[in-house]
């Protein structure tokens, strides 16, 4: 008796086993997935990700940037170096053709400065891609001129007392003086310590004539034309209209000057 119900255990066991293997599920078989089945290929494929696809055909940051950086620059004439980055992640967008058309539909009011927005649309191949609004920081780097020594208010300014560096001159509050500019044609307007870029504060258009000095003037009428000398009352450079008295007359009148003391009176 005990012997048949040790039999009978065992067998009872043995088909617990078996019904368990059955049950199962398949190696690498998704959840929920029916039992018993293998998966398919496609089940075991990763999806197509920005990764896996050639750089080519997608949109990514760094293509985004050197384009707009391109067509901004041309938009706003811009000299120097611009360098643009966004102040948001931007997911990579995938381009249907070879192509790519990126269109700016709305641009900064006060134009590029540090921190703006803009609105672009993009497609390809023919295919609309979307449109965005997009959230930028920018840099411009130019080359301008740098204080070498101290300069004081009132000295010629001269190319011997000047630097020339690259800064990003839109964190500038006030306009910088480009290294292209004629450093002949200024003087200095106030105080500058060495090292510091000069500005447009910085600077004032070097006068012909002073305030004060005694000038030639020539007065044309047709083919007529009459000289004298005058006082000059204000200062001011080539082309600036200034008040001028002449010396024996005592009359006052204006002039347009010509050159170093030299001015001009039409009748």
């Amino acid at each position: 008796m005990k012997t048949l119900l040790l039999l009978l255990l065992a067998g009872s066991a043995a088909a617990h086993a078996q019904l368990d293997r059955l049950l199962a599920p398949v190696p690498g078989a998704a959840p929920g997935a029916a039992p018993g089945r293998a998966p398919t290929f496609a089940a075991l494929q990763p999806g197509p990700t920005a990764a896996l696809l050639p750089a080519a055909s997608m949109l990514t940051t760094e293509r985004l940037l050197a384009e707009l950086e391109k067509e901004l620059g041309t938009r706003f004439a811009v000299a120097g170096e611009l360098k643009l980055s966004l102040a948001r992640a931007w997911e990579p967008v995938r381009l249907p053709g070879d192509d790519l058309f990126l269109a700016v539909t709305e641009l900064p009011v006060g134009g590029v400065s540090g921190a703006f927005f803009i609105r672009v649309k993009a497609s390809s191949g023919g295919t609309p891609l979307g449109e965005w609004q997009l959230p930028l920081r920018a840099q411009l780097w130019q080359e301008v001129w740098i204080a070498a020594t101290r300069l004081e208010r009132g000295q010629p300014l001269d190319a011997r007392m000047l630097g020339a560096q690259k800064v990003d001159v839109l964190r500038e509050r006030n306009p910088l003086i480009p290294a292209t500019a004629d450093p002949s044609t200024f003087e200095i307007a106030q105080s500058v310590p060495a090292g510091r870029p000069l500005t447009t504060r910085d600077l004032v258009v070097r006068p012909l004539i002073r305030k004060g000095q005694v000038v030639d003037v020539v007065a044309r009428q047709g083919m007529l034309a009459v000289t004298m000398k005058a006082l000059a009352l204000e200062s001011g450079a080539a082309g600036d209209l200034i008040k001028l008295r002449n010396v024996q007359s005592r009359r006052e009148f204006s002039g347009q000057i010509l050159h170093e003391n030299k001015v001009q009176v039409h009748f």
